[in-house]
């Protein structure tokens, strides 16, 4: 078993050091070393996927230089179909007052809100 891994996003080049518990983790999560050596992304780059966002959409987010290569096509949909979803989630009008009126009020300051701008 390797101790320790140097490992390249394949979409911005980014270079990973896993070892220990981290890195046989990875490769538990990949099925084996050369999987985790050919599809390994960045969690930056999967935060974006799980966003919605293509690999070319986030290149240009990340800024990754265009002398970079460009994952083969078969790649990217390996990616995208593990990591992508449908689209972005756009928040409800009551989610973002809840989240605004999380915080306690006075009874009559709850009572207005809870009646007029969220009407439960």
């Amino acid at each position: 078993m390797v101790k320790s891994l140097k490992v390249k996003c394949i979409v911005t080049n980014k270079e990973s050091l896993f070892s220990g518990d981290y890195l046989r983790k990875k490769i538990e999560e990949y099925k084996d070393v050369e999987t985790l050596q050919k599809l390994y992304i960045s969690r930056d780059v999967k935060t974006l996927f799980k966003r919605g966002y293509g690999v070319m959409e986030i290149r240009n987010i990340l800024n990754v230089s265009d002398d970079i290569e460009i994952p083969d096509q078969t790649i990217i949909e390996q990616l995208e179909e593990r990591f992508k979803t449908s689209s972005l989630k756009i928040p409800t009008i009551n989610e973002n007052l809840s989240s605004f009126t999380y915080n306690k009020s006075d009874p009559e300051v709850e009572t207005f809100i809870n009646n007029y701008i969220i009407k439960l």
